[in-house]
């Protein structure tokens, strides 16, 4: 967004919010990597080789009761809000003062479910996110040669 006070007073705004989710789950095993068609090249783990316990899941892979290997939870939601504010003044022609606040929001959990408003949300909750600000002031002159 542009505002135009004047020619030599004007105000930017950009704002840009990111919502990212993945989920995953039928986690799979390769079988037949080079099979023509694409399913049969996978088999879907079942219920006797797979369990999930707190933050990752037991692989056993050939069911003997023996935990084969583990995977980590893998979920995710991305949340960022970035923005900038940009004043300049032209206060005499050919320098100019400009004053810069830009402001970063960043929120990452581990849940995998995508609800918008929520997510949002969270970025502006104080309690669990603190945002990072920065601002800045470039001051210019023209020097003239007579």
């Amino acid at each position: 967004m542009n505002v135009n006070i004047s020619p030599n007073l004007t105000f930017q705004y950009w704002g840009q919010p990111f919502v990212a989710t993945g989920k995953y789950y039928d986690y799979k095993f390769i079988s037949e990597p080079i099979a023509s068609s694409y399913r049969d090249r996978f088999i879907t783990y079942n219920s006797n080789q797979i369990a999930f316990d707190t933050d990752h899941y037991n692989i056993d892979e050939n069911a003997d009761g023996k935990t084969d290997y583990t995977l980590g939870k893998n979920d995710f939601n991305v949340k960022q809000f970035l923005s900038n504010l940009v004043i300049r003044w032209e206060y005499s022609p050919g320098s100019t003062l400009f004053l810069v606040w830009s402001q970063t929001r960043s929120y990452n959990s581990d849940t995998g479910q995508m609800d918008f408003f929520n997510n949002i949300g969270d970025l502006f909750n104080k309690g669990l996110n603190s945002p990072h600000n920065v601002f800045l002031i470039k001051f210019s002159y023209r020097f003239g040669l007579k």
